[in-house]
């Protein structure tokens, strides 16, 4: 337990990048530093600690679950960022080529992620089986991470239906895929697709996770209810096996979803 603590306090503080072999690393003479590991780093490793005390104790290994004992620093929480609404007119503009806007690549998919609040890896795995259409209204089903995610229902606003469309005449073996219709990974997309598209628009460079937190943002100023936000952001269980069901819970859903505006 001790080692572990050890680790855990060291990790919060500047340190110098090592190599394989536990040299120092220099850049034009100066020590390339390590920037404090965050709380979510930490927590992860404590969690991990409980996991293997958990398995040892089962097998007979030891006896107490010593990794309840690791302290961890505060967690000095703070809202996370997301693209204010210039921004969000930005990425709008670039995506539709509106206002005199030239359109950008991929700009539509950071739209479409800003306006159905999907996790990176759950817009990368869509496919023509998480698409369901009932007459001319869309919705998405599925999704990863829990039970609740994994029946999660997200009605596609009007504004961003175009955009889905238009990629699922890729007919690839996922809807947003590369133009031989193969998937994208979700390191690859992020390095070469996404990043690149922010800059090109003008937009601060957030991460992919920062399209669900502007979700969840303007959903909020909208007033969307809490159980439909919960539900959309896929916090909630969902009992979902036929088509029509989607669509009843899709239907309750749609003017939460269809709030931001």
């Amino acid at each position: 337990m001790k080692v572990v603590q050890n680790i855990i306090e060291t990790l919060q503080k500047e340190r110098q990048k090592l190599d394989k072999e536990g040299k120092p690393i220099m850049k034009d003479g100066i020590p390339v530093m390590l920037k404090p590991a965050s709380y979510s780093a930490l927590h992860d490793i404590k969690t991990l600690m409980g996991l293997l005390c958990k398995y040892a104790m089962k097998n007979n290994i030891i006896h107490d679950n010593w990794a309840e004992l690791l302290d961890l620093p505060k967690d000095k929480g703070g809202v996370k960022d997301c693209w204010d609404e210039l921004e969000r007119k930005k990425i709008e503009n670039a995506a539709f080529g509106l206002n005199g806007a030239e359109k950008v690549p991929f700009s539509d998919c950071v739209l479409f992620l800003n306006y159905t609040g999907l996790r990176i890896t759950e817009f990368l795995s869509l496919n023509r089986f998480s698409v369901h259409q009932h007459g001319k209204e869309y919705a998405l089903y599925g999704g990863i991470k829990t039970d609740a995610g994994k029946n999660k229902i997200v009605p596609v606003h009007h504004k961003v239906l175009p955009i889905l469309l238009a990629w699922m005449e890729k007919d690839g073996q996922t809807i947003f895929c590369r133009d031989n219709g193969m998937p994208y990974t979700a390191n690859y997309f992020r390095k070469n697709c996404f990043y690149p598209t922010l800059e090109e628009i003008g937009v601060r460079r957030l991460t992919p996770h920062a399209c669900r937190r502007t979700c969840a943002t303007m959903m909020s100023a909208a007033g969307v209810q809490e159980e439909d936000f919960i539900a959309i952001m896929g916090h909630a269980d969902f009992q979902v096996d036929i088509d029509s069901y989607i669509f009843q819970t899709a239907e309750k859903l749609r003017p939460s979803i269809e709030k931001m505006s």
